[in-house]
């Protein structure tokens, strides 16, 4: 017989000529009787493979006019591979439903599943399932192609978002080299900003002025003057910088003071109410409309904030942290939908928030 290295090779794509040795080597292989099933490492139970693990090689040969073969090893589901050995395909009954319709199917069934057998048996067959181990394997195609139509429009997310910020990067360069980032006073645009940033989640003015090193003339002056400049700048690189340095102050002459009131916070109320909302994505648009039906209310968005244990400068770096994610991720966009439409009907009323258990 021949060893697997002759017999476990890959030449699809390649023209005839290239592998004719190879033709030779599997045409003396009696393929009308091999049994991938009783090849050396084969399991009828299929179980999920680990990664970490060298199993033993498992050819399948899916077709007797083709020189080629897989390794079913390199499937590492086990029910995915049980389909691929036997040839499973999506029944008719799903195959003309759109996506949305098929999953809905899909999971009444598996909701069935453990509770109502019979049931169960009845709805497979139903919808053109042999057994159980057929609609498990089509669920997990489904779901396959899901996951491949996200990544596809990430992707395209990505080119997009990557373009643009190559063309602002751009644009800030060429704002450098103009002089409009130049400091003025000594002061420079992040330094700025990130004071401003300060000065909305409630550090006092003169607190602010001492850690720049500077009086509040000239701050006055300094601030008129950025601002005038961000007014003209219509390739927006300026309020780039800025929006950046703002959302994210902890930088720069303000670095040292936020770990050391960071430390003192974290010591009074345990865990990052910061790191929370940054690790929950569901809390921050929660949040989010909290404040937005909060201000149809007539309430203040700083003290809804408040109520989550977080300052107006914490919630800048929480979109700084959630909002490139949203920008790559359409799965994170449905969910956001789906999210705010829980939470701005929770929010809708007056008191809406009033026994927020944070």
């Amino acid at each position: 017989m021949n060893t697997i290295n002759e017999l476990y090779q890959d030449v699809s794509g390649q023209q005839k000529e290239d592998y004719r040795d190879y033709i030779l080597t599997i045409s003396r292989m009696d393929w009308e009787n091999y049994d991938f099933n009783t090849w050396p490492g084969a399991d009828l139970s299929y179980p999920d493979l680990d990664e970490d693990v060298n199993y033993d090689v498992w050819p399948f040969k899916p077709n007797l006019d083709e020189p080629h073969w897989i390794n079913l090893n390199d499937i590492a589901s086990g029910i995915s591979r049980y389909g691929y050995a036997n040839r499973l395909e999506m029944p008719d009954e799903i195959v003309g439903l759109d996506h949305e319709e098929a999953k809905k199917i899909f999971e009444g069934i598996k909701g069935i599943q453990n509770s109502h057998p019979e049931e169960f048996s009845t709805q497979i067959n139903t919808y053109g399932f042999t057994d159980e181990n057929h609609f498990l394997w089509a669920t997990l195609a489904l779901e396959s192609s899901e996951e491949q139509a996200y990544e596809a429009a990430d992707a395209l997310l990505r080119e997009a978002t990557d373009k643009l910020n190559a063309e602002m990067d751009a644009q800030i360069e060429a704002a450098e080299s103009g002089g409009l980032l130049d400091p003025i006073s000594g002061i420079d645009m992040q330094t700025w900003a990130a004071a401003n940033a300060k000065i909305a989640g409630g550090m006092d003015l003169e607190e602010v002025l001492k850690i720049i090193g500077t009086e509040k003339p000239i701050w006055d002056e300094v601030s008129a003057e950025w601002n005038a400049r961000m007014s003209q700048d219509t390739t927006y690189a300026i309020v780039k910088v800025y929006g950046d340095a703002f959302t994210n102050s902890d930088i720069g002459l303000f670095a040292q003071t936020n770990a050391d009131q960071q430390t003192s916070t974290d010591a009074i109320t345990g865990d990052s109410a910061l790191d929370k909302v940054k690790e929950d994505f569901e809390l921050y648009i929660k949040i989010m409309c909290h404040q937005s039906m909060g201000s149809t209310q007539g309430k203040d968005a700083a003290s809804i904030l408040q109520e989550y244990g977080l300052s107006v400068s914490d919630w800048g770096m929480v979109g700084a942290h959630w909002t490139p994610k949203m920008a790559t991720d359409t799965r994170m966009a449905q969910k956001m939908g789906e999210y705010m439409e829980k939470y701005n009907a929770e929010f809708a009323s007056a008191k809406a928030g009033d026994d927020i258990d944070f």
